[in-house]
């Protein structure tokens, strides 16, 4: 439903902003879904002049018009009947667009035309296409219709949940916002005056169903003038989403949209008999519907007919037969209200979907009926004239009593936690219409207002009270609660992920662990993996401290496997390890560890079975790394004792270190009782989640030119770590120096004593340019040269 700002102030003095004003619909229950601006597909339409007109020289119904816009004059071909010399018209330019059309300069029967002059159903003013849209004399060149016109609005699409039907209505959301903004809800005026028509004299009324339809009311205006709409009304019209059609249909679906209670308007010199009667559908029986469908009907339908045929089927939509043209000069007016239950049941099996039947099936007011039926008529007789015959036919049968809802002061207070007197409960209850019939400390009660059906118990009322009070001034007593690190989970998973990926099984351990594991590993008496977290009552020496590193636990695995003669593999633990950072402080952090050994690969037909060594398991650390996004850490030599010398590295992130990684020493395997080569690493997740090293997942273009590749091989001190010498290559031009990659490295007899032979495959690449033979070879020399000032290489 679309609810206009504009219409909204006739009815409360609104002083907050639409912005402000959406969100206290949204706290207050109604939910905005969009807001749009109206009158900005007008900006660009201009008001214009014609200035000369003449006819066109190739076709009889042409016309050729000067056109001043306010800067200049332009030629336009108008194919406008009405146009003349000296009319202020709308005016689309070329670029402007018009319905679903961009205005472009055309040539038509040979002329040149610049723009275009509108009528108003092409502008979407109304359904008038006679012929072009003539302004008032003396109206402002060269502003925009949107201003000219005073269409500008804002305009909320609210959804309505089906419990509040009074909401419907633009005067129900008015009457919503006085309550909860504190301001005077202003209703319209209406006055009906005396005819010596008498209704009962010109019109019969039979309702033959009053279950299905608890109240109809007819009344009879004659004398009436069909004709376009004024501006206001047009205007109201359009800001809610609705095409203005005559005066007569315009107000109709004004009131519906005002009062949000649908209504009908007949055309009276078509009714046979002059009779209205509201009854089931006959066998076989069809109409003709206004959106020119015609529906086959069954008996369990319910319309509106006069003495020989449907008219109307009941809340959901006229007939042609009966509808009001231009021609029509007296007309029947209904209002009623129809069982929500049947009007849902007929549409649905029907397909027919309109502003009434969506209204209906939510449950109508009875007495609301009578409102909007004198709304309507005291509008028709004030815009259309006409005489309203005297009196009103009114089927209204079973008068239903006021619902009565009491609610208790007490179970306000404790079930909405707040501080609330009893006065204010009553102010809040008052200012939505609901009238006080007894008040006591222990209980007050209500008569609830006809238009809220949906007040039916006291939690009804207790709801009512805190949207008044506000959600958001409800004290919070609970503290926020940290249940998970969302970012830390994410990364256990990704890096659970990544390792079965690459082969590995995951193993679940008991987070228990023997002091004498760590003697096994020599682990230093200082290494805070020293500070146990005991546990009070162990089932044995094995179990009696809480584990600081997974390592112990995969060698059993292991062994375990190795001995059921499962030489070959790929095994991983992911869990908390406990530490004391001191004699009270505790920590828990999450750790990944991981064991190679064996064959690398899986055994396969035609892939070659090589051992596991340590540069593949430098690969995987890498790649994990790569995957999770990491890129500034480094590898130095690991201070670890259970690593075989030069085959053990630390991880470090932000200098701080955060795992190692390497080919575990065979003399501490065979404290493990394992006699094969193994590789084991381990990370901290915690200490890398928290430095927060992450680099965002962008998207990178595939490069437009080709990429060179150069080989580089060095002799160098073995002093000097590859880390230093790649970030001096990259430092020589970081823009076009892409990728370097260690493919070789070699020490033995022919290398000189404390040297080492590196080689490296440098990649070169530029996103605007191809990189030429001579650009290359003057770079790559410059790398050298950096290379040897740095670091004394020499080129092999």
């Amino acid at each position: 439903m679309k609810i206009s700002y504009k219409w909204l102030k006739e009815y409360i003095d609104i002083k907050i902003t639409p912005e402000e004003l959406e969100q206290r619909l949204t706290f207050a229950g109604i939910e905005v879904e969009t807001i749009e601006t109206l009158g900005e597909e007008l900006k660009s339409i201009k008001v214009a002049k014609i200035i000369e007109k003449e006819s066109h020289p190739n076709a009889e119904k042409l016309s050729i018009c000067t056109v001043f816009d306010g800067e200049k004059n332009l030629q336009v071909v108008c194919g406008a009947s009405n146009c003349a010399k000296g009319q202020c018209i709308a005016f689309a330019p070329v670029g402007s667009i018009v319905g679903n059309f961009k205005i472009k300069k055309a040539k038509l029967r040979g002329v040149q035309s610049f723009g275009m002059i509108c009528s108003e159903k092409e502008l979407g003013l109304s359904e008038n296409h006679d012929g072009i849209m003539v302004l008032r004399e003396g109206a402002e060149i060269g502003v925009n219709l949107s201003e000219y016109l005073d269409y500008q609005d804002t305009i909320f699409d609210v959804e309505i949940t089906p419990n509040r039907p009074d909401l419907l209505g633009i005067i129900g959301v008015a009457r919503d916002l006085s309550a909860l903004l504190g301001l005077e809800l202003k209703l319209p005026e209406t006055s009906l005056p005396i005819s010596s028509i008498n209704i009962s004299e010109s019109l019969q009324l039979k309702n033959e169903n009053s279950e299905k339809c608890p109240r109809y009311i007819a009344r009879l205006i004659k004398d009436v003038k069909v004709e376009e709409s004024p501006e206001w009304l047009k205007k109201r019209i359009l800001s809610v989403g609705l095409r203005p059609i005559n005066n007569i249909v315009d107000i109709t679906n004004f009131v519906m949209m005002e009062y949000g209670h649908p209504l009908h308007a007949f055309d009276y010199s078509k009714l046979e008999e002059r009779q209205i009667i509201v009854r089931n559908a006959k066998k076989d029986e069809a109409i003709t519907a206004l959106d020119n469908q015609k529906y086959q009907l069954i008996e369990d339908d319910l319309v509106i007919a006069d003495s020989t045929k449907p008219i109307a089927l009941a809340g959901i939509i006229g007939c042609q037969n009966s509808q009001i043209t231009n021609e029509t000069v007296d007309i029947v007016i209904e209002a009623a209200n129809f069982l929500y239950s049947s009007v849902r049941k007929t549409s649905g099996r029907l397909k027919i979907s309109t502003d009434s039947c969506y209204r209906f099936e939510r449950g109508m007011s009875d007495i609301n009926a009578k409102n909007v039926s004198d709304r309507a008529c005291s509008l028709i007789i004030e815009i259309a004239g006409g005489s309203l015959a005297n009196g009103t036919l009114d089927s209204f049968e079973n008068i239903k009593e006021p619902v009565q809802v009491s609610l208790r002061p007490d179970k306000v207070r404790s079930f909405l936690s707040i501080d609330i007197n009893d006065a204010k409960i009553i102010e809040y209850l008052e200012n939505l219409g609901l009238k006080l019939i007894e008040q006591s400390s222990q209980k007050i009660s209500f008569t609830i207002p006809h238009y809220r059906n949906d007040l039916t118990r006291e939690i009804d009322l207790i709801e009512e009270i805190i949207r008044l009070h506000g959600y958001n001034n409800v004290a919070s007593k609970l503290k926020t609660q940290n249940i998970m690190n969302k970012e830390l989970f994410q990364l256990r998973r990704s890096v659970q992920d990544f390792l079965i990926n690459e082969g590995f099984y995951g193993t679940v351990n008991w987070p228990f662990a023997d002091p004498e594991s760590l003697n096994k590993l020599k682990i230093s008496e200082n290494d805070l993996r020293r500070n146990f977290i005991s546990i009070k009552n162990p089932i044995g020496k094995s179990f009696s401290v809480m584990q600081t590193t997974l390592l112990p636990n995969l060698f059993k695995n292991a062994l375990y496997n190795i001995n059921h003669n499962q030489k070959d593999l790929k095994l991983f633990e992911l869990t908390k390890i406990f530490k004391k950072s001191d004699n009270i402080s505790k920590r828990e952090d999450f750790t990944v560890s991981g064991l190679i050994t064996g064959k690398f690969l899986e055994i396969y037909w035609n892939s070659n079975q090589q051992e596991v060594d340590f540069f593949d398991l430098k690969g995987i650390i890498e790649d994990l790394f790569d995957y999770l996004k990491i890129e500034k850490f480094t590898m130095v030599k690991s201070k670890e004792n259970f690593y075989q010398l030069q085959l053990g590295v630390d991880v470090l992130i932000n200098k701080k270190i955060v795992g190692s990684f390497g080919k575990v020493d065979p003399k501490i395997a065979e404290n493990f009782e394992i006699e094969r080569p193994i590789y084991t690493f381990e990370l901290n997740l915690s200490e890398i989640n928290k430095i927060n090293c992450f680099k965002k997942h962008t998207f990178i273009e595939i490069p437009k030119f080709p990429p060179v590749l150069r080989d580089l091989s060095i002799l160098v001190s073995k002093d000097y770590s590859f880390e230093q010498l790649e970030n001096c290559i990259y430092s020589t031009n970081p823009k076009v120096i892409r990728k370097i990659v260690l493919f070789d490295e070699f020490t033995g007899k022919m290398i000189d004593k404390g040297f080492k032979s590196l080689s490296f495959n440098i990649m070169f690449g530029s996103d605007t340019k191809t990189l030429t033979d001579d650009y290359i070879k003057k770079l790559f020399d410059k790398i050298v040269k950096n290379l040897k000032q740095k670091y004394n290489i020499r080129l092999r």
